[in-house]
């Protein structure tokens, strides 16, 4: 294979890796591409309680079973506990998909027992609903008999005749008709509700018999502070491939992203084994937060034991975590100054010195940085100056920069902090080595070339040094480095390219410029 067709391949393939693990982040695990990003995040708490049937001098077991809430895929969980002191917790999902918690205690107390469950989510589906798939053909799962079936046909073709093709207006009509209770037909089968499940199952019956999907639902309403709440009973009818969520209390459609939906029908949502019979309570609480989406992200990872999160730097103790996002900015600074040396064409003094320079930067503060900078260079190039008269190797005459390096930073702190000057401090930052290492070359510099070139490599240096700067302290980039490190793969592409680059340097150009004259 031709170098040229292995270099498109490489990038290719970096491109590939890198923007493909970003973009499953972003989409499947919920990163996001912004810092300041935020997300609701839902602490709802179920509590249950029950007296036990227990007989003094017999052990009683205990099995509580709760229903887990069906539209939970919708939600990322980023922490889930239960608190049940002496019960062994268990989770089974069963054929239809349905999770069941389940507790047992194999010694009861003869005391109330309150069992906990808390799940901290996010959603991260703005399409809340259980199901969006196209339900079986309709079948009527209420059938009416004698008079019932007479009046369930009146109102069946009262609805069709003004309602044809029309679910959900229906569906609005027939439940403000109950409310108000319209005719004697409603009034008839409304005596007779409980023995069809309820109103909201009577309603739901008579749409089926009208051609219209519906079901009930039990949905928890996610309000903040809330305590102490029940499920609320509401009905869903089926549209256009979504089932819409309808109050029947109020003949109003509702915002499926206001509830978490818990179960489709009138199935038992909890059941306790061992408890006096009445006793048993479940209520839930809800509240909310504001959370940074990476943080809400991570967490939710973690959870699920994503292999982008648990094999990554987010696995690591927060204190190198902390090191990485500093680490992770510099191959940003590494591509800019390959932008400016191998396409614009800027000199600088060292490959990465002006990187180094710009990390100094970043914690003296710019203005301040660039003062010490100017200060040190200038100092130390006029110690070197003498040096040269002396005639010394190349080892020994570095070394002895070296020392004057370090007099100079010892000097200006201990003038600064005498002249309450704090800022004067911060030059200890500065990487010693390099700096030596700096003053030795412009001096070389100097004497071969003279000082033209000095200020031309000194001058790129401080202008890459400060471009390196405001890219490395850029919070957007900062967020993406950390929240998606796969794109320095796609940044590693880039580089590749430009350095198969040979053509001019825009600082290059200006060789042409007499062409562009007229004679």
């Amino acid at each position: 294979m031709k170098t040229k067709n292995q270099l498109r391949l490489i990038v290719l393939i970096l491109v590939l890796l890198g923007g493909g693990a970003a973009l499953y982040k972003y989409f499947v695990l919920g990163f996001s591409f912004t810092p300041d990003s935020r997300v609701k995040v839902w602490a709802i708490e179920t509590k249950i309680t029950f007296e036990p049937n227990k007989v003094d001098g017999e052990k009683l077991a205990s099995v509580v079973k709760l229903n887990r809430a069906m539209n939970v895929e919708n939600f990322s969980v980023i922490e889930e506990r239960n608190i049940a002191k002496n019960y062994q917790f268990s989770s089974d999902q069963d054929k239809d998909g349905t999770h069941t918690l389940k507790w047992i205690n194999s010694n009861t107390p003869a005391e109330t027992q309150t069992i906990y469950y808390r799940v901290s989510a996010y959603r991260t589906d703005e399409d809340s609903t259980i199901t969006t798939e196209a339900p079986p053909n309709t079948r009527a799962l209420i059938i009416f008999e004698g008079a019932d079936e007479e009046a369930a046909k009146i109102i069946v073709d009262q609805l069709k005749q003004q309602y044809h093709k029309k679910p959900v207006e229906m569906a609005k009509a027939l439940a403000s008709m109950m409310n108000i209770q319209e005719s004697d037909s409603i009034r008839l089968l409304l005596n007779k509700s409980s023995e069809y499940g309820g109103i909201i199952t009577l309603t739901s019956g008579l749409l089926n018999q009208a051609g219209i999907q519906a079901r009930t639902v039990q949905a928890l309403l996610l309000e903040d502070n809330a305590r102490n709440r029940k499920l609320t009973t509401m009905l869903q009818v089926y549209k256009d491939g979504d089932w819409i969520l309808l109050d029947p209390k109020t003949a109003q459609i509702k915002n499926e992203d206001d509830y978490l939906l818990w179960l489709v029908g009138n199935e038992s949502l909890f059941e306790v084994v061992g408890a006096k019979r009445y006793t048993s309570n479940l209520t839930f609480s809800t509240n909310s937060s504001n959370v940074l989406a990476s943080r809400a992200s991570l967490g939710a990872g973690h959870k699920a034991g994503a292999m982008l999160i648990d094999f990554s730097i987010y696995s690591l103790p927060i204190a190198q975590q902390n090191t990485f996002k500093l680490l992770l900015l510099i191959p940003l600074g590494a591509f800019v100054v390959v932008v400016l040396r191998n396409l614009v064409g800027i000199s600088t003094s060292g490959t990465f010195m002006p990187i180094l320079i710009a990390m100094t930067f970043l914690e003296t503060s710019l203005v301040w940085g660039l003062a010490l900078f100017v200060v040190v260079v200038a100092v130390g190039l006029v110690l070197r100056s003498y040096l040269s008269h002396l005639n010394l190797l190349l080892v020994p005459r570095i070394s002895a920069v070296l020392v004057f390096v370090i007099i100079i930073f010892v000097t200006i702190s201990v003038l600064s902090i005498k002249l309450g000057f704090e800022a004067g401090l911060q030059v200890t930052i500065f990487p010693m080595i390099i700096i030596s290492w700096t003053i030795e070359r412009m001096s070389v510099l100097w004497e071969e070339e003279g000082p033209r070139d000095v200020f031309v490599q000194g001058g790129g240096s401080l202008f890459t040094a400060v471009i390196v700067y405001f890219v490395m302290s850029n919070p957007w980039l900062g967020h993406i480095t950390y929240s998606f490190p796969e794109l320095l793969l796609v940044l590693l592409a880039t580089i590749i390219l430009i350095g198969s680059y040979s053509g001019y340097r825009l600082s290059e150009l200006r060789r042409f410029e007499p062409m562009t004259r007229e004679d």
